[in-house]
């Protein structure tokens, strides 16, 4: 037998090299592939949120068509609720407590049939019930504002205080308070500059005709309340919140983006144990008064509605424009006196 040459012996396999490129090239696609299913799935998720959030609006518009004309109240203090002589009931006809009235979400869920879906349906629980839903601790723990610290420990605080959406309870259907017996109206009529010259006029849209332009009038977005402080990161599952307001009230800064300024505030004021470095996060969202804000819950966008009934996704930034938030605005940084 003729003994062949071990040079000439067909070769059975992979070099290191080739080894290492197809171990590359699998890396890579699965790269792509994970990539693309996030995206899938990260896109779904608004959709499914987008959809909520239009539910929530079709029930506004109704609240308006009952009531002729007039908006939802963004928030009625329990004073006012005596004053007015307004109550509340839940699903089976049960009278709701006052503390849990004050946010918009008992007074609208009856025009939403109390379909939990569209406010709480982001929890993804299997909690099936708006009148036992519970106060949700977020991983990021808040304070939250005294009036409301009684309703968190009533069942259906949860829909009460965390609804998926903020309404802009300031400017559209009003914040009202109550004193002595009588009910006021938070900057109902405000004094502000307009091409120079102080004017007065009305801050908040009390009706559907009041109303200018609809389309770019924000009503409720995706919200949450934070306190003071410089947030990097959130998940999904963060709490909402029942009002939204713009970077700044009246003319008090709110929320924006880490830098050594923010809005003539010094952020490394807001340092905290949260966050002991504000100035060094830029790029981070900074919180400059505790308030329930904007919230990008799925992908870095912000789930808006709108005036005219329609739904979008929104960045932070165009929410910066004051001008979607308050009728009379007339630029971009609008301010006015409390």
């Amino acid at each position: 037998m003729k003994e062949i040459p071990i040079k000439n012996l067909p070769r059975s396999a992979f070099t290191i090299v080739e080894l290492l490129v197809v171990i590359a090239i699998i890396t890579i696609l699965l790269g792509l592939l994970a990539s693309g299913i996030g995206g899938a799935i990260t896109g779904g998720k608004r959709t499914k949120e987008l959809n909520r959030l239009k539910g929530v609006m079709t029930a506004w518009t109704m609240y308006s068509g009952q009531y002729e004309d007039q908006l939802l109240p963004g928030y009625l203090e329990t004073g006012v609720q005596s004053t007015w002589g307004v109550r509340y009931k839940n699903r089976q006809g049960t009278e709701l407590a006052p503390e849990l009235c004050q946010t918009y979400t008992w007074r609208l869920l009856p025009f939403l049939d109390y379909n939990y879906e569209p406010v709480l349906g982001y929890r993804e629980s299997d909690e099936d019930s708006l009148d036992e839903s519970i106060y949700f601790p977020a991983a990021i723990p808040v304070t939250l504002p005294t009036q409301l610290l009684a309703a968190a420990g009533m069942p259906g605080a949860g829909a009460s205080l965390q609804p998926a959406f903020g309404y802009n309870a300031f400017y559209c259907g009003g914040w009202w308070k109550s004193a002595a017996g009588a009910t006021t109206l938070t900057f109902g009529d405000g004094t502000f500059l307009q091409n120079g010259a102080t004017v007065r006029g009305r801050l908040v849209a009390r009706t559907i005709g009041g109303i200018s332009k609809p389309s770019d009038f924000v009503v409720f977005t995706a919200s949450t309340f934070l306190n003071a402080g410089t947030y990097g990161s959130f998940d999904d599952f963060q709490p909402g919140a029942a009002w939204s307001v713009p970077n700044r009230l009246a003319a008090t800064a709110v929320w924006g983006f880490g830098g050594a300024v923010l809005e003539g505030v010094d952020v490394a004021a807001l340092a905290s144990p949260l966050n002991p470095n504000p100035n060094g996060d830029a790029g981070k969202l900074v919180i400059s008064t505790d308030q329930a804000v904007p919230f990008a819950r799925h992908g870095g966008t912000v789930a808006v509605g709108m005036g005219d009934g329609s739904v979008k996704s929104s960045s932070m930034a165009e929410l910066s424009d004051i001008r979607l938030w308050i009728p009379c605005a007339n630029a971009p940084d609008f301010t006015h006196t409390p």
